[in-house]
């Protein structure tokens, strides 16, 4: 198999006379993504001409090369690449310092001339975060989309246990995948919430608080061993549909919020749509609600999105393993940061920001989502370590968002307020 340089420069050779003599050498400028068919793993390449010479940039790193009697030769490192143009598609042959041979081809990234609105009417829903999915829809960074998720047990927006409203299998089923064009393993996908909305006057939640959060001698006394319970929705709270006589006055403001938002972890694995990770998934946090934006580390070309399990109200921790389910309303448009390599989920609302740490224990998911919030801090803001603890110190807030097995979630947050205060 192919093994890349720690950095590699791509190094190409193109045969352009007819190109050049018919004066289209920027047939070549652009953004190209470049695969060897021996490596999994894409490359994006910027390529633009200057007189006689084709540059780019890798990683950062330029490289450039010289026209020879027709020819543009790029040697660095020993690796030598040859290929022909064919309209938006560049092959050819690779040669290693070894002498050995390999196949490779690039695909220039054309993005539509403006952003462009979708409506997407699901049929199909998912419990696995697979690549292997047929996508919903194929969208590029600037693109919206409205669409509609169904609930965690796979109801949709009739009446509650009406025949017929149960559109899907349970356990979590998805909305998607919707694979973002030019997004490539390394980038950050950019979801901006724009609306998540209620589509129907009902939800269910549990009755019984998990047994992981209690200690022995309250589970051995405890009443109820669990049920599903209805909820009404309406005039903007949530009572019980059919309350004790205890919580008859009982009534919650709404705040409805996405429980799942994923991309594919990569490396063939095909968690259920029930678990969670770096690339987000069942993450059960209140923050991703209407008007915020969801950073997902990206692991394979195209990120796969997926979204849904929809809850209309939920308490830290999802205690009874079933928040307040229900169907969504949701419009959504995705950019893309180019290589930013991140290695857990952050979300950004008006008012704050979050790292999401996830992990099979609290102590271990909190020091994931700290030292991701760390970094921000030190990236972004310009705040050395020192600094960095000065705002920990004073500042920053701890949610738990979700304390379901296997996974449990930590989110670290810190206000605008606050970040506004540091001079960058």
């Amino acid at each position: 198999m192919f093994t890349r340089p720690l950095l590699v420069l791509l190094l190409l050779a193109f045969p352009l006379s007819t190109i050049a003599q018919s004066d289209e050498l920027d047939a070549f400028v652009g953004d190209w993504v470049f695969r060897i068919n021996s490596d999994p793993t894409p490359q994006r390449v910027a390529l633009l001409v200057k007189e006689d010479s084709v540059r780019g940039r890798v990683y950062g790193t330029p490289f450039s090369g010289v026209l020879d009697t027709g020819m543009l030769t790029f040697d660095v490192g020993g690796y030598t690449w040859a290929g022909t143009l064919s309209e938006n598609r560049l092959t050819g042959q690779l040669i290693d310092p070894d002498g050995d041979t390999f196949a490779w081809s690039a695909d220039r990234y054309q993005p539509p001339a403006a952003p462009r609105t979708f409506v997407h009417e699901p049929t199909n829903y998912h419990r696995l975060l697979s690549s292997r999915a047929e996508p919903a829809l194929r969208i590029f960074p600037g693109d919206t989309v409205r669409t509609t998720t169904v609930d965690a047990a796979g109801w949709s927006t009739g009446g509650y246990r009406e025949r017929g409203n149960r559109v899907t299998e349970g356990g979590n089923p998805l909305t998607g995948p919707f694979y973002i064009e030019g997004t490539l393993p390394g980038d950050v996908l950019a979801v901006s919430l724009q609306r998540v909305r209620l589509n129907r006057n009902w939800a269910y939640s549990g009755d019984a608080v998990m047994s992981n959060v209690l200690d022995a001698s309250y589970i051995r006394d405890r009443e109820v061993e669990g049920n599903l319970v209805q909820w009404t929705l309406e005039d903007g709270f949530a009572r019980l549909t059919e309350p004790t006589t205890a919580l008859a006055d009982y009534k919650v403001a709404l705040t409805p919020f996405l429980g799942s938002i994923a991309v594919v972890p990569g490396d063939g694995v095909t968690p259920s749509s029930r678990d969670s990770g770096p690339y987000g998934g069942n993450m059960e946090y209140a923050e991703i609600r209407e008007g915020a934006t969801v950073y997902l580390p990206v692991s394979e070309e195209g990120a796969y999105l997926y979204l849904g399990d929809g809850h209309a109200v939920q308490g830290d921790g999802e205690l009874t393993g079933d928040a307040l389910e229900t169907s969504m309303e949701l419009l959504f448009t995705v950019d893309v940061q180019r290589y930013r390599f991140r290695s857990v989920p952050r979300v950004e609302t008006p008012e704050s920001i979050a790292s999401v740490g996830i992990a099979g224990s609290l102590d271990l998911a909190i020091q994931e989502a700290t030292s991701d919030m760390a970094r921000w801090l030190e990236s972004d803001y310009g705040l050395s370590s020192t600094e960095t603890a000065l705002v920990f110190g004073t500042a920053v807030e701890y949610d738990i968002p979700d304390v379901v097995r296997p996974w449990v979630s930590v989110a670290i947050k810190i206000s605008k307020s606050v970040l506004a205060q540091i001079n960058q």
